[in-house]
């Protein structure tokens, strides 16, 4: 049996260990986070001790491929490790495969209620660029970077009549992509607000992405639709991306849904 806790940032969930020795984390990932057969979430992180930092995270998509980042994910991991003292005070540093991570916690009459990150910075280098391509002859155009993991940004006028699913899907596994890619629909609303849905790779499509929510912001700012500083609404909530000169900050809850013990089963 393993100790484990469910949270949620934004409707975007993650199951989280302690300690998972004996098992292989990738596959151990595609059990847990089965919602007919395990717990149910988006991804599995793993908490481990750091070397260059104050605490490591290890993130697993639904399908047990590794993630080099998440930022729903980091916030939930931050109030985690906060509350079990494995980090002391409100500001610290998380260890990812995409580098260190600063948090701070929110405290509101003595619960963490938001957490910020600095998601560091954009980078547009190694990744396609802005490119078209069409799926069933509707053609997309996608800017694409580096927001802690690769996603793609494309707007849209009508975001609630898309089929998320169906293009998400095609442009995830997309040839040009050959180790998959997220890909984020976007709708400006005005200067302080976007929409935003996600069809995160490994995943599908989920109630909010941190790290595409951040790079739809970095977009959406750079062709001048929005200012630095916006609302990224999306379907579990909202998030608030802002840039300053040290990186992209995002905002947002981190929210305890469980704990139990997990009986894990090999081959579910």
């Amino acid at each position: 049996m393993l100790k484990f806790e469910k949270y949620h940032g934004t409707g975007n969930d993650f199951i989280i260990f302690e300690n998972s020795q004996g098992f292989d984390p990738s596959k151990l990932a595609q059990n847990v986070c089965n919602r007919h057969f395990g717990i149910g979430s988006d991804g599995m992180m793993l908490v481990e001790r750091s070397d260059i930092a104050d605490v490591k995270m290890v993130f697993y998509n639904a399908d047990g491929s590794i993630a080099p980042m998440c930022g729903n994910g980091v916030r939930c991991f931050a109030k985690y490790v906060h509350d079990h003292n494995i980090v002391s005070g409100n500001e610290f540093n998380v260890e990812t495969l995409a580098g260190i991570m600063k948090v701070k916690l929110k405290n509101d009459e003595k619960q963490i209620t938001q957490v910020t990150i600095n998601l560091g910075y954009p980078n547009f280098d190694n990744v396609a660029g802005e490119v078209t391509l069409e799926v069933d002859e509707t053609p997309f155009d996608l800017s694409t970077l580096t927001m802690g993991t690769l996603h793609s940004v494309i707007f849209t006028k009508n975001l609630d009549a898309l089929d998320i699913d169906k293009y998400g899907k095609a442009i995830e596994s997309h040839s040009l992509f050959p180790l998959k890619i997220n890909v984020n629909f976007v709708e400006v609303i005005d200067a302080s607000n976007i929409k935003v849905s996600t069809f995160e790779r490994g995943v599908g499509r989920t109630l909010s992405c941190g790290t595409g929510s951040a790079a739809s912001a970095v977009v959406s700012n750079l062709k001048g639709f929005t200012g630095k500083k916006i609302n990224v609404h999306v379907p579990g909530g909202t998030l608030i991306i802002e840039a300053k000169d040290e990186g992209m900050f995002m905002t947002g809850p981190a929210e305890l849904i469980c704990k139990g013990e997990y009986n894990y089963k090999e081959g579910l």
